[in-house]
C-alpha cells in the first residue's frame, strides 16, 4: 500500500471559484481576497490580513513592534527556520529557550530565565496544532507572537491564535490544512498599519498611488484568496475528520509509542510520534520501504548548519525531541490506510 505524506483536500469547486477569479483578468488583491479576509476574521473573531507567507507575516510582526538591532527576541528551537529567521531580518538576536518535552512548546519557566531589558518579543509556536498557554505567556510583560501555521483550528482556555497576543501569523503553504501552495495572513490589532505596509508602503490618495511609509511586497494574489474561500468554509468538517484520525493514532500507539500531549482543541495538523533517536532513521527508512512517507518536524533549529556557526548554545529537551521525532500522514486517511500505518510504525519501532 502507498500512503502519501500529503494529501491537500481541494475540491472541484475550489479549483472553479480560482479559475474562476483568474478569468476576471484581476490577478492582484480583488473582490475574492476581500471575501476571505472576511471571512477568515469571523472565523479567528478578530481582524485577519492576507499575506505571502506566514514568514511574511512573522516578519511583519516584528516590523509592527519595532524590533531592531540590538534587541533581543526569544523563540522556540523547534520550528522551522523561518520562525527564527525573520528576527535576523531586522538584525536582532536570536534568543532560543528550551521546551517542554512532552509538547514540544516552549517551556514557559526557560522563557522567563532568558527575558533580559533588552528582550522586545517572544515568538513561541503552536505546534502540530497545539496551542501554547496563552493565558500564562500573555502575563510576562513580553510582547507574544504567535505562530500559529499549524494552529488555525485551535482553542485553549477559550482563546484562538491572535486573541491574547500581539499578533498570530498563519500558513496556507501547501502542507497546511488550509492551503494555496503559497500565502498566509496575520491576526492584529494594528491592522491599518499593516495594510499599508504589506503592500509596499503605498496607499491611493486622491486617485494617485502614494508611497505613505516603507513598506514589503508581502501581499497575496486574488486567485490563491479564490482557492482558499471554500476549504475555509469546510473548516468544521475537515477539521472534525482529521480529529477521527488522529484519535485512531493515539488509540494505536496508547501504552506502545510515545507522543505529544494534545490539550484543549487541537489542530490536528501534524501527529508526530517519539522514538529512540537511535532507531528513529531506521524505522523511517523501514516506513519508505513499506510505502509510507514520513517527514521530520523539526531538526532543532541551532543545530541548523548555520545556526551552529551562528550561536553556540545547548537546549537538552529540543534536542532529545528533535533527534527522536517523526511525522506521520495525517489528512483525511483512509481507515484501511491509517491501520497500515499503525502496524507498520509498531512494526518497525518494535
Amino acid at each position: 500500500m502507498k500512503v502519501d505524506f500529503l494529501k491537500p483536500q481541494i475540491t472541484e469547486s475550489d479549483i472553479q471559484r480560482m479559475a474562476d477569479s483568474i478569468r476576471t483578468g484581476w490577478l492582484v488583491r480583488g473582490g475574492y481576497t476581500h471575501i476571505f479576509e472576511q471571512e477568515l476574521s469571523a472565523y479567528m473573531r478578530r481582524r485577519g490580513l492576507v499575506t505571502s507567507s506566514c514568514t511574511s507575516s512573522l516578519h511583519m510582526a516584528l516590523v509592527l513592534l519595532g524590533v531592531k538591532k540590538g534587541d533581543e527576541v526569544i523563540t522556540t528551537p523547534i520550528s522551522w527556520v523561518a520562525t527564527s529567521n525573520v528576527i535576523l531580518y531586522q538584525g536582532a538576536k536570536v534568543v532560543f529557550a528550551d521546551i517542554d518535552p512532552r509538547t514540544g512548546i516552549l517551556d514557559i519557566r526557560d522563557v522567563k530565565r532568558k527575558i533580559t531589558p533588552k528582550t522586545k518579543a517572544i515568538i513561541l509556536v503552536h505546534l502540530y496544532g497545539q496551542m501554547a498557554d496563552m493565558k500564562a505567556f500573555s502575563k510576562l510583560g513580553v510582547p507574544v507572537i504567535e505562530d500559529a501555521a499549524h494552529a488555525l483550528e485551535a482553542e485553549r482556555d477559550g482563546v484562538k491564535p491572535g486573541e491574547l497576543g500581539f499578533a498570530a501569523c498563519l500558513s496556507f503553504h501547501a502542507a497546511k490544512n488550509l492551503t494555496s501552495g503559497q500565502g498566509g495572513a496575520i491576526i492584529t490589532k494594528d491592522t491599518e498599519k499593516c495594510e499599508l505596509l504589506v503592500r509596499d508602503g503605498v496607499r491611493n490618495v486622491n486617485d494617485k498611488r502614494m508611497m505613505i511609509d516603507f513598506g514589503y511586497k508581502y501581499d497575496l494574489t486574488d486567485f490563491q484568496a479564490a482557492l482558499l474561500i471554500g476549504q475555509l468554509r469546510r473548516i468544521k468538517s475537515s477539521h472534525a475528520k482529521r480529529v477521527e484520525v488522529y484519535k485512531r493514532y493515539e488509540d494505536g500507539f496508547a501504552g506502545k509509542l510515545d507522543f505529544p500531549d494534545r490539550i484543549g482543541t487541537h489542530a490536528c495538523h501534524m501527529f508526530s510520534i517519539l522514538v529512540d533517536p537511535a532507531k528513529r532513521d531506521g524505522i523511517r527508512k523501514q516506513l519508505g520501504e513499506a510505502g509510507i512517507q514520513t517527514s521530520i518536524h523539526y531538526t532543532p533549529i541551532h543545530q541548523e548548519p548555520y545556526y551552529r556557526k551562528r550561536y553556540k548554545v545547548s537546549l537538552p529537551a529540543a534536542e532529545k525531541f528533535g533527534a527522536s521525532q517523526i511525522t506521520l500522514p495525517t489528512y483525511q486517511l483512509a481507515k484501511a490506510q491509517q491501520k497500515y500505518v499503525i502496524r507498520k510504525v509498531l512494526e518497525s519501532a518494535g
